[in-house]
């Protein structure tokens, strides 16, 4: 076995350090039981004291006299400030370090690396103290979207559609009549703490087995908890609590619902996996049954949003399931929170053919009865090879006219979004963090 150096003494006092300082930094709330600890310990000093000069009553001169002496002394006039600012200087370390040590004691039965508490629970306080965000919709879109939220802030309530009947989820929803797992399942994984482990697991699709080929450990686990405690959202309140995650879950609705989709031209299209097989834009999407009751969860999140953000994902199969489900679509139209669009960067073929940015926009109108304040484009431009891509499978790059915009009142900003190639998806950091910093200088009261 090949033998692993000693860390040399500077790197490990600077890791020590680097441990340590967190238990200084603002907000961690330490400071202020490190200064009560030193007050007290003070006050039990001068008790101390007190107590002992009143036992020895009229013998205390023996004790205090050499004390003035020394306080009147030469050498305590040119030293004494350096000496009690060094004894004040060890005595406040000394009770950082034992805080910190005692915290270190008491979380080593939780952590494995209990000298990273510092860094947990900073890290835990600056995303509580991050802005309240719904993020709605489905698919690929709202994961991916979720990822890079979860470095800003951990009050995020993802609100997923589960209307998609095709694939694992669709056989799912046959077999028990419940809703569709998969975009849960993907979200659940998004906003785990250890995403690397945790996605691994929920995102492992079956190979062999002829009833589990195809199927998702995740939706498995879903359609399980779902059987055992009899209730679609009570399995997902499970989930909650059995996951450490940075923020929450919820499906829009417990019940099973199938997506009706009519087109621009008057057909309706019954059933999200066979959508495709249908050309031509589409013009309104409702739920089958058309009042499925929404999880509280789900309302109380809108109630106390700050921003709710639409988007990015397939718009009439993604991002307006969600809000069809009445209480969701009420809850949105009273919330106070700032109402964000994203954008798409492409049409989708058989959903939004010719659709431009307005158009977007229109849809989210029509169906909720509510204008996004805000809505953000794209404004890294594509290069052609995956242009010429795109344009095979029917989808074109959404055009944007900022006059349009400009004359409705809605605020308009285009973003370098362009995640890396082959797909036309967006970078979910540059989202976040633009959407967040948006937040912290303009949207925040």
């Amino acid at each position: 076995m090949k033998r692993v150096p000693p860390m040399p003494s500077g790197a490990r006092a600077r890791g020590a350090w680097h441990a340590w300082r967190y238990w200084l930094v603002p907000g961690m709330g330490v400071k202020r039981h490190v200064t009560w600890a030193v007050l007290g310990a003070a006050v039990a000093i001068v008790g101390t004291i007190g107590f002992t000069l009143w036992l020895l009553g009229d013998q205390r001169d023996a004790l205090a006299a050499p004390i003035e002496d020394l306080l009147v002394g030469e050498p305590w006039v040119r030293a004494g400030g350096w000496v009690t600012g060094a004894l004040i200087a060890i005595g406040v370390a000394f009770t950082v370090v034992a805080i910190g040590r005692l915290n270190r004691s008491l979380l080593s039965n939780w952590l494995d690396r209990p000298q990273e508490a510092a860094q947990l629970l900073h890290r835990r306080l600056m995303l509580a103290r991050g802005p309240r965000i719904v993020a709605i919709g489905g698919g690929t879109g709202l994961s991916l979207l979720l990822r890079g939220l979860r470095e800003h802030t951990s009050n995020l309530t993802a609100v997923v559609a589960v209307s998609d009947d095709g694939g694992s989820s669709g056989r799912l929803r046959t077999a028990f009549g419940m809703p569709a797992p998969g975009d849960l399942s993907d979200c659940l994984a998004a906003l785990s703490v250890d995403e690397a482990s945790l996605g691994r697991l929920l995102e492992y699709r079956f190979t062999r087995g002829k009833e589990l080929r195809g199927h998702t450990f995740g939706n498995l686990l879903i359609t399980t908890l779902s059987e055992v405690e009899g209730d679609f959202g009570d399995a997902l309140r499970v989930m909650q609590r059995l996951l450490d995650l940075n923020g929450a879950v919820w499906p829009a609705t417990a019940q099973a619902v199938t997506l009706r989709v009519e087109k621009a031209d008057g057909s309706v299209v019954e059933g999200e996996s066979v959508l495709a097989a249908h050309p031509g834009p589409a013009f309104r999407v409702t739920l089958s049954p058309s009042a499925p009751e929404a999880l509280p969860e789900v309302v109380a999140a809108l109630a106390n949003a700050d921003m709710v953000v639409l988007g990015p994902g397939s718009l009439f199969t993604s991002t307006l399931p969600p809000i069809m489900v009445p209480a969701v679509a009420a809850a949105l139209r009273d919330s106070p929170a700032t109402l964000v669009q994203v954008l798409n960067i492409m049409t989708e073929a058989s959903e939004t053919d010719g659709f431009d940015a307005w158009d977007h926009v229109e849809a989210i109108e029509r169906h909720v009865g509510r204008r996004p304040e805000l809505v953000i484009g794209n404004a890294t431009p594509l290069d052609a090879e995956r242009v010429v891509a795109y344009r095979a499978e029917g989808a074109e790059v959404v055009v944007v006219d900022p006059d349009r915009f400009r004359g409705a009142g809605v605020e308009l900003v285009a973003w370098p979004l362009l995640g890396p190639a082959p797909h036309a998806q967006h970078d979910a950091p540059a989202l976040a963090r633009g959407l967040v910093t948006w937040w912290a200088e303009r949207g925040r009261r």
